[in-house]
């Protein structure tokens, strides 16, 4: 049976919810070093040695213990200072925005593959950490929080050798992140009660006639010369 909505079952609700003061997408970008004993790659192994072929190495956004992670939980920060007030004028228009700053944080793990002689390997680093101060100007008034989300990671490297010896890897990372100001607020608006829906349920079908042939069964009439 058809589910009917509830018409005129409208009430007043109050609602928790988050209210967005402001939203904008940052990119960033950060590099560093890691000395060839700071990448904690297991003993005996050297991507620099002469029988290694094919060799590649790929960046992962991990956690502190090198197990992957997604970008929506790719990155911690810290707010970090006080909110200093400052006046621009848009579109005509003054407006009082905020200096906010942060510190945002992520690991970054290498993983390294290859050919060695004829056996094919993947070796993975120790995490590597980044720690990257950042700022912006945002409507973020006293009451207001801080959330960062990263929404796009990519990653170079390059690995540098003195003959066959491992001397380090520079590491390249550039990050778009989506940065929102919030607060939690309590809303009332005006609202009508749902209904579930139907549940939907394979139908059989009807049995299905042959098709006869009346002309010459069963005959109507004299018989059938």
């Amino acid at each position: 049976m058809q589910a009917q909505p509830l018409r005129g079952a409208q009430e007043l609700l109050c609602i928790n919810a988050e209210k967005v003061y402001d939203w904008v997408i940052l990119q960033s970008s950060d590099s560093t070093t890691v000395t060839a004993t700071g990448l904690g790659l297991p003993s005996g192994f050297n991507p620099c040695a002469s029988g290694i072929l094919d060799l590649e190495v790929a960046c992962m956004l991990t956690d502190a213990s090198g197990n992957p992670v997604s970008l929506s939980n790719g990155v911690t920060f810290e707010e970090i200072g006080e909110r200093t007030s400052q006046q621009f004028v848009v579109d005509g228009a003054l407006v009082t925005l905020q200096d906010v700053s942060w510190v945002k944080s992520l690991y970054v793990t290498l993983e390294f593959t290859g050919v060695s002689g004829v056996t094919p390997f993947v070796v993975s680093s120790t995490p590597i950490l980044f720690e990257i101060p950042e700022s912006a100007f945002l409507c973020a008034p006293d009451g207001t929080d801080l959330l960062i989300r990263l929404t796009d990671f990519s990653c170079r490297t390059r690995v540098n050798c003195t003959g066959t010896t491992l001397v380090s890897v520079d590491v390249f990372i550039n990050l778009c992140q989506s940065v929102q100001t919030f607060a939690n607020v309590t809303i009332e608006l005006e609202a009508e009660f749902c209904q579930p829906r139907d549940i939907i349920n394979e139908q059989c079908p009807s049995p299905m006639i042959p098709p006869q042939c009346p002309v010459i069964f069963p005959a109507n009439g004299p018989a059938a010369r």
